[in-house]
């Protein structure tokens, strides 16, 4: 199969319009404090998906249980973004890391799955699995925001390096003690001969994830309100301070070698 090739195209214009219709069905139908259920569900068939897809890809190497734990960002993802939706709440920090994390993940992998080349069949468990879990990781973010359940939150912007700290710290495990050979591309280039490395794409990521939480509370909240305003206010209101502070200090040296003369 091909990248962009029929079945693939189908596939998302399929897969685009059934996750649209849902999310307009969800948004005029189902009140709000009903709608954690529907993203759990979701949440639930993704872990199912991921747990099925990776016992085929161990099936597919040597068939031992270190095949079976994830060695891609995606696949590291694809458990801990329903896991994280079914145990955590949104207001948490892991929340609002895994949600944005996942769904970066899953869009990147619906429009662009490069696994599809190494098959012939496109319902073949192996890249069938694959695909449904990346979109629907992608589905999980825009339930959540569509629905009202996740509020991106500049305040809780530090959960995103941790995160990824966390997932390199895992991978740098797989590689070390488990003899995993490139587990997170810590290794080798995401893409041959190029500079995207994880190291490249984590940094790349924090930008966008910046840049979105912007974007999103220039649609959602008042300008006084931006994160980006306040932290001005806050710098200018230091600097403020310190030119009084410093202009009184003058004063005051001032006085005091008017009063010794």
């Amino acid at each position: 199969m091909q990248i962009f090739g029929t079945e693939h195209i189908v596939y998302m214009v399929v897969s685009a319009a059934a996750m649209a219709g849902l999310l307009v069905v969800f948004r005029l139908f189902i009140p709000k404090n009903k709608a954690f259920i529907l993203l759990k569900a979701t949440a639930l068939v993704g872990l199912v998906l991921i747990i099925i897809n990776r016992i085929v890809v161990s099936k597919s190497r040597s068939g031992t249980f270190l095949d079976f734990i994830p060695d891609t960002y995606c696949s590291m993802m694809g458990f801990i973004l329903p896991l994280v939706v079914l145990l955590f709440k949104p207001t948490t920090k892991i929340y609002q890391y895994a949600i944005f994390a996942g769904a970066i993940g899953g869009l990147i992998t619906f429009v662009y799955p490069d696994f599809l080349v190494y098959f012939d069949n496109f319902f073949n468990i192996h890249p069938f699995t694959g695909l449904l879990y990346h979109t629907l990781m992608l589905f999980m973010f825009l339930e959540s925001l569509v629905c009202g359940y996740y509020v991106p939150s500049f305040k809780k912007w530090t959960a995103m390096p941790v995160g990824l700290a966390f997932m390199v710290v895992f991978a740098v495990f797989g590689n070390t003690v488990l003899g995993q050979s490139n587990n997170m591309y810590l290794n080798a280039p995401l893409l041959p001969d190029t500079i995207l490395t994880w190291w490249f794409a984590g940094i790349l990521l924090l930008l966008l994830y910046t840049v979105c939480l912007q974007v999103y509370e220039m649609a959602a909240l008042p300008v006084k309100e931006w994160s980006a305003v306040k932290a001005f206010a806050r710098l200018r209101g230091i600097f403020t301070r310190k030119r009084k502070a410093a202009a009184g200090q003058v004063l005051t040296n001032s006085e005091t070698d008017e009063q010794e003369k």
